[in-house]
């Protein structure tokens, strides 16, 4: 079993506290993610997760379901 690893993410178009709280609720009841932070102001995700249960491009996706464009930081 791998450690938990932390993903850091600029997602393009967050503009609201609304957007943030939605997808960290969605986010955080996500098999395999353990904690996710989104700060709307910065314009930044961090998730913490099991690479084991979720792979990244599984982030991605995730995060991009929401209608935003994301790179790694």
């Amino acid at each position: 079993m791998e450690d938990s690893k932390t993903l850091r993410l600029l997602v393009e178009g967050i503009v609201c506290t609304g957007c943030a709280q939605d997808m960290e609720t969605v986010l955080k009841d996500t098999e395999g993610i353990l904690d996710v932070s989104v700060d709307y102001a910065e314009g930044t995700i961090t998730m913490e997760y099991e690479p084991d249960e979720i792979s990244e491009k599984e982030l991605f996706i995730k995060v991009r379901k929401f209608g935003f464009n994301t790179k790694i930081i």
